[in-house]
């Protein structure tokens, strides 16, 4: 092997890219993991497609693809990323990798990549299911798009922010459920409220932009007057902003690399 093919070898890039790959060879070697942050969403995911047939009704799909994108970011993402950071951080990994020449940021990125490409991978099964299921196309993607990058952003943050205060990777079944089980039930209410009234108040809640978001795709109307006169899309758009920047300063703050006892 020459020299320069040997420093391109230990590049950053290429030891990110080969601590994610072997991340991800762990992911699918845990039995529990990989039945809970893949098998499970994905039966979910398809069992709601076929429940909530909409015969034509955008409103109607608007709840199915909610749901599918809350299990998907939260069994398939949150629950595999919180999991994978405690459980590396317990056995010391992630302490000992920071010796590797990666950056914190370039270490953590590789660590939760392969967490993030498994629930995108759920999420193409999801629309591949949906059309031969003849679900509508959205009437407006925007907003389905920005639901997807901003979940994503979200449960990302609040991965990092729950490994904090979860001590071993058993408990981390526990510590996510809390907002698991918020994203499901308020994105479903969110995908169906109206845009007048008190509901807009929703937003401030983790997980319900998800859903008004995806509403607004299947429905149309994210550019229409909606609280306080401003178009519809922005409060979920702030709120997919400014819950990632909340977990995400926590993190920050409060990460640690040593085991918790």
């Amino acid at each position: 092997m020459t020299i320069a093919m040997a420093a391109a070898t230990t590049t950053p890039t290429s030891r990110a890219l080969a601590l994610a790959i072997t991340e991800t060879r762990l992911i699918m070697r845990n039995k529990t993991v990989a039945v809970s942050s893949v098998v499970l969403p994905v039966a979910l995911g398809v069992f709601w497609s076929f429940q909530f047939e909409s015969g034509g009704d955008p409103a109607r799909q608007a709840v199915s693809i909610t749901l599918q994108l809350a299990v998907a970011m939260t069994m398939g993402l949150y629950l595999t990323a919180t999991q994978t950071l405690v459980a590396r951080r317990h056995t010391r990994v992630l302490k000992r990798m920071r010796t590797s020449g990666l950056s914190d940021r370039g270490l953590l990125a590789a660590t939760l990549a392969p967490s993030v490409v498994l629930a995108l991978f759920q999420l193409a099964v999801f629309s591949v299911v949906n059309v031969v299921t003849g679900t509508p196309l959205p009437s407006d993607p925007l907003p389905l798009v920005l639901a997807v990058l901003g979940g994503v952003a979200l449960v990302v943050a609040a991965a990092l922010a729950t490994s904090v205060v979860t001590p071993s990777p058993e408990r981390a079944q526990i510590t996510t459920l809390p907002l698991m089980f918020l994203m499901l039930g308020v994105g479903v209410v969110a995908a169906i409220a109206p845009a007048d009234g008190w509901w807009p108040a929703l937003m401030v809640v983790p997980g319900a932009a998800v859903g008004d978001l995806t509403q607004l795709a299947m429905t149309g109307g994210a550019w229409s007057a909606g609280a306080a006169g401003l178009p519809a899309i922005l409060p979920p758009l702030a709120a997919l902003l400014v819950w990632p920047a909340v977990f995400g300063t926590f993190a920050a703050q409060r990460f640690r690399w040593d085991p918790r006892h």
